[in-house]
């Protein structure tokens, strides 16, 4: 269609369909130089709108400037609306609860943004400031956490509740920045406060390059999710009233692309294309295997991190866990293949058809094309994607040590309730101050651990030094940890504990090449070790977790405080960070307990899990 701006007007252009009609319009604003030389609106019209309280002067919220405040939050009908190419992505988040069934199977109250799931991706390209608006319509408070990004002195904007920031109280708004100058790769946003990432708060963050890699010709996402059978505080508040050996499995059901995993759409293919997979695991107790059978995988990143391309028969992610590989498409169109996925966990009870699950998707070349015969093969005489024998793309040599921090798992588990977890003597729990605040106000003080209190399980490092931390997992479970701010290099593992006693082969001895690949999530199995490395380049809060639903929830986590001087130097909080702490009645200053000095009156007694 084509016309001609031969005067001002407000164009109004929508469709005339009884069904349509609400939405499925644009305005045209021609000349507006114009109108406002030219036209003069009657008295009567003013006088209509006076009767209905409507403003007649400022902006779309009857503002100055483009202060919006007020204006009801806009329905996201494209979720690809989320896509953006440009130098400011800003995004609308009204963060709440949507009633449905998301697997098929169970009905509760799902998280929800804007009032629909699948929350849609997020898509930047490198050098993106991403601006997120969130509205908080729940019942609690919330926070939001951009998994894998760096915060510059910016940690404030880290999304962990009491860590970093107060979280936004219900009923208010706050805006996250988050920029994205020196990162690339495959991340993702979640949700930090009240196991709203279980209950479904979670979608992928793609930062793309600014210049597309020449190495594939098209990429495909991929994103994966356990889903409960009942919301997280339902299933805490039965499993409290029971003792352990009594409480009930927790066979879960899988999402892929944010729908039921029998539902999911399949992966289009043309002969010799080249094509970037970017597979993420969301999920948050469940570990994820996922294969090609009849094609070649080449790994190509971990967790944002470039590494050096590895073939691979499967991919075994845990929860938090993205990779990218290359798959080089067929010659022809001859047949379509499937892709498998399969969901366990090592402390859930095997049950046929239930533990583990067993998922399927088809990779379609053409259209009723024949199914490929592929023989099956079993796992144990495949080749793994194991970080330790993958080596970083940049050849970033193995870190030198000056100080080693051992955290040995604990878990202490009571006559009725569940479990909790330690990397020390004390389970971890929030302070009645945010640590990042307590860093900021406590002046010399903020290098004593003792400042921050026992429940916060801190470690204080220098600017500069080179750590290494050495986790043992003497458990039967394992578990998925994951850094905040930063990633590791993982340089060794090896068996521990009950698997040495008993001579069980659960994890062999093995040691990085001398690159070490690099991560934010690693997997520490049942009855092992692990080694990590990463070096203290700037001050920062960072919290160092694990990233399964009771783990994470039950007290599996630490406090790296790195350089308080330089965060004292650098940081400085905004007004409306501040603000939220305020509506919330938490302090912005002081110890753990919100005091001078080492006094921690008030705070309540830390739990203790380490009882030998």
């Amino acid at each position: 269609l084509r016309f001609r701006v031969n005067h001002g007007a407000i164009i109004f252009f929508h469709c005339h369909m009884i069904h349509n009609f609400k939405g499925l319009a644009v305005t045209f604003i021609a000349a507006p130089d114009l109108l406002q030389k030219h036209m003069k609106v009657p008295n009567e019209v003013i006088r209509m709108c006076k009767l209905q309280n409507i403003k007649t002067s400022g902006n779309a919220a009857g503002n100055a400037g483009f202060d919006l405040t007020g204006l009801p939050q806009p329905l996201l009908v494209n979720h690809g609306a989320a896509i953006g190419f440009a130098e400011r992505v800003e995004l609308f988040w009204d963060i709440g609860r949507l009633n449905i069934s998301r697997d098929g199977y169970s009905t509760w109250k799902s998280m929800c943004v804007n009032n629909a799931v699948p929350i849609p991706p997020v898509h930047v390209t490198q050098g993106d400031v991403l601006v997120l608006n969130v509205r908080n319509s729940l019942d609690v408070p919330t926070a939001v956490h951009a998994h894998g990004i760096y915060h510059n002195y910016t940690d404030y904007y880290d999304g962990a509740e009491m860590v970093t920031e107060c979280g936004i109280p219900q009923g208010e708004n706050f805006t996250y920045i988050i920029d994205t100058t020196n990162q690339v790769g495959d991340l993702w946003i979640h949700g930090h406060a009240h196991s709203q990432l279980t209950d479904g708060f979670r979608t992928p963050f793609i930062i793309h390059e600014k210049v597309k890699p020449s190495t594939y010709d098209e990429e495909k996402l991929l994103y994966f999710e356990d889903w409960n059978e009942r919301a997280f505080k339902d299933m805490v508040a039965i499993d409290a009233k029971l003792k352990p050996a009594d409480f009930p499995p927790l066979y879960r059901t899988m999402l892929i692309n944010g729908v039921n995993a029998n539902m999911s759409k399949s992966l289009h293919f043309e002969p010799r294309k080249r094509y970037r997979l970017r597979i993420l695991s969301l999920s948050t107790s469940s570990w994820i295997k996922f294969r090609m059978p009849g094609h070649t995988m080449h790994v190509i990143s971990k967790d944002g991190v470039e590494a050096e391309p590895m073939e691979v028969d499967g991919l075994d992610l845990g929860p938090g866990q993205r990779e990218s590989i290359i798959v080089t498409a067929h010659d022809t169109a001859e047949f379509n293949y499937m892709y498998n996925v399969t969901l366990y966990a090592n402390f859930i009870p095997l049950y046929p058809g239930l533990m583990p699950r067993y998922y399927s998707g088809l990779i379609e070349y053409q259209k009723k094309a024949p199914l490929a015969n592929i023989p099956a093969v079993d796992d144990a005489q495949l080749v793994w994607n194991d970080v330790i024998n993958m080596q970083a793309r940049d050849r970033m040599p193995l870190l030198p040590v000056d100080r080693q921090i051992m955290l040995s798992i604990k878990q202490f588990t009571p006559e009725h309730g569940i479990p909790y977890y330690s990397f020390g003597d004390y389970a971890f729990n929030h302070s009645l101050v945010p640590i990042l605040f307590t860093a900021l106000s406590m002046g010399e003080l903020a290098s004593n651990s003792s400042v921050y209190g026992p429940q916060a399980q801190a470690h204080i490092l220098q600017y500069g030094e080179s750590i290494e931390l050495l986790v043992y997992n003497d458990n039967s479970k394992d578990h998925s940890l994951h850094l905040h701010r930063g990633e590791y290099q993982v340089v060794e593992v090896g068996p521990y504990g009950d698997a040495v006693a008993n001579n069980r082969t659960v994890v062999e001895f093995q040691k990085s090449g001398p690159s070490p690949m690099r991560c934010d999530v690693v997997t520490v199995r049942a009855y092992s070790y692990i080694k990590l490395r990463f070096h203290v380049n700037r001050g920062m809060v960072a919290l160092f977790r694990c990233h399964m639903m009771h783990g994470g929830y039950f007290g599996l986590a630490a406090t790296f405080i790195a350089a308080p001087e330089l965060l004292q130097k650098y940081v400085k909080v905004p007004e409306e960070v501040i603000r939220m702490c305020k509506l919330r009645g938490i302090k912005t200053s002081g110890n753990a307990a919100g005091n001078e000095g080492f006094d921690m009156t008030g705070l309540p007694p830390p739990f203790l899990v380490n009882r030998e």
